[in-house]
């Protein structure tokens, strides 16, 4: 790949700010994650901030984060590498209400993230940023299909090269959900990526019971390593596949009931509906993920076909008589078709619990081959 000249423009911050990038597949646990780790870092008195991406707005990574009061800024419409200036006008936002730290989360398809993202931030701006250890998150059943290939679906046939570029850019590997695991599970695991990656630390975490996230913090407090893991050549083929089975949709809907209905009751009913949809079409839930805000309040939920039940985070609404609805499902699914099947769960759902949805933005989009602005193959 031919590297593209980029000019640097000035970026301006009052201290320097350390800068946590966190990756990790599609499902991987990255919202609870960084909701974890921003609490953890708050009680230490620190200022957050973050910066989210994805190919499409309204993702409901940002519309929890600001339910939270914390400064965030989204960037949309393709990764990070793929436009840095749209990168750094977000940051520049952000970085104006004064964090000290800023948590960066790559769209979940991405990789080439050290190359195409970090390694120029760390060349153009390492007066601004002091630039941890990037962490790549990863899912456990995704290891099981992906790393061992035990009885592995169509997707993971097809997004394997991706998921291991992914653990082969990072400086940190953190197995998440170990919640779920037994303790011989989660050991078989970590030998199995030790074996894979002998150079990279390991750890391991429960996002959602806080499992570890102290250790986590610990490591992404310190300096990235001088040997951050560039990758010298970068195999954007591998997107050619991957891209082909997945659809991709962001959608925010209101929702209004007289008197009231329940959040949970709604947020449960519609995943269920379109988990249903998916395996009638013979296709997997790669992941669902939604928010259910209401009065400064929001409560979250996801759903992916290799867990059996909805995983509920964020406040429990209760009963509510108006709410906003923020969805994003990634499905093998052709955006068309996924856009329809989307909208009728969305209104079915509404029906079955007696509430009025209006649909505000629906927004399908096919993920593309990714075109960085700027690629950087040696580490500094």
């Amino acid at each position: 790949m031919v590297e593209q000249v980029f000019e640097p423009r000035p970026l301006l911050a009052k201290k320097p700010v350390r800068l946590i990038f966190v990756g990790g597949f599609v499902g991987s646990g990255k919202t609870t994650a960084m909701a974890a780790l921003t609490r953890r870092l708050l009680q230490d008195g620190l200022n957050v901030g973050l910066v989210t991406n994805d190919h499409a707005e309204d993702m409901v990574d940002t519309t929890l984060v600001r339910q939270f009061g914390l400064p965030v800024a989204e960037v949309s419409g393709g990764c990070f590498g793929c436009d840095l200036n749209d990168l750094l006008d977000a940051t520049e936002r952000v970085l104006m209400q004064e964090p000290d730290v800023l948590i960066v989360e790559p769209v979940a398809s991405c990789t080439d993230t050290v190359a195409s993202v970090i390694m120029p931030l760390k060349q153009f701006y390492g007066g601004v940023f002091r630039i941890s250890p990037f962490s790549v998150l990863i899912d456990p059943m995704r290891l099981y299909e992906m790393l061992l290939e035990e009885n592995p679906s169509e997707f993971a046939r097809c997004f394997a090269p991706i998921f291991h570029h992914q653990l082969k850019e990072a400086d940190i590997l953190v197995l998440n959900k170990v919640d779920t695991l037994s303790t011989e599970e989660a050991q078989r695991l970590v030998n199995a990526l030790r074996q894979r990656h002998p150079d990279k630390p390991i750890l391991t975490i429960s996002a959602r019971r806080g499992d570890g996230v102290d250790e986590w913090m610990q490591q992404v407090m310190q300096d990235a390593p001088m040997n951050s893991r560039v990758m010298e050549k970068a195999d954007y083929k591998v997107y050619e596949i991957g891209s082909v089975k997945l659809g991709w949709l962001n959608a925010s809907v209101q929702l209004v009931a007289e008197p009231f209905f329940n959040a949970r009751e709604y947020a449960n009913l519609l995943l269920r509906r379109l988990h249903d949809a998916a395996r009638a079409r013979n296709t997997e839930v790669l992941h669902i993920k939604l928010a259910i805000y209401c009065q400064g309040k929001a409560m979250g939920a996801s759903l992916l076909s290799a867990y059996p039940e909805p995983v509920f985070g964020g406040e429990d609404l209760g009963d509510v008589s108006h709410a906003m609805l923020v969805l994003n499902a990634r499905l093998g699914i052709d955006p068309p078709t996924l856009g329809g099947i989307v909208a009728q769960a969305i209104y079915d759902t509404a029906k079955a619990l007696r509430v009025e949805a209006e649909i505000l933005k629906l927004h399908t989009v096919k993920p593309t081959i990714p075109c960085p602005t700027f690629r950087m193959c040696n580490p500094i």
